[in-house]
């Protein structure tokens, strides 16, 4: 995913990336912020670190490389951006979670498509 927030002041509320299981374990973030100063530019990616009672405020600067936990060990934001701000984000997934969350999800959108007992799909009205 590239993300790009366009320095009006936007940011992303605090969320965990993979709450329900979808296979995602890893989040690795690439930043492409030449010449970033967070005190200016704010955009600081902010993680909260289940259990513990610290926050963790990392900065968008160039070339940097961030990793952690996609699960609910790592809630996280993006604080609002006054500049330009970029970033690469990848996923790496557990196979076998992964396809457990794809299951579930074309057994779900089999059933919304289902017609109710004693009809028929595409049957006239």
């Amino acid at each position: 995913m590239v993300a790009c927030y366009p320095g009006n002041g936007m940011g992303y509320v605090r969320h965990v990336d993979n709450p329900h299981g979808d296979g995602r374990c890893v989040t690795c973030i690439y930043y492409l912020n030449r010449q970033w100063d967070s005190k200016v530019h704010g955009g600081i990616l902010q993680i909260y670190p289940e259990g513990r009672p610290v926050v963790a405020n990392i900065d968008p600067i160039f070339d940097r490389l961030l990793l952690f936990w996609s699960d609910r060990r790592n809630p996280h934001e993006v604080k609002p951006a006054y500049a330009t701000r970029f970033a690469i984000t990848v996923w790496y997934f557990d196979a076998k979670e992964r396809a457990e969350a794809k299951g579930k999800h074309q057994l779900a959108s089999a059933q919304k498509g289902a017609s109710p007992p004693g009809t028929q799909a595409n049957s006239p009205t």
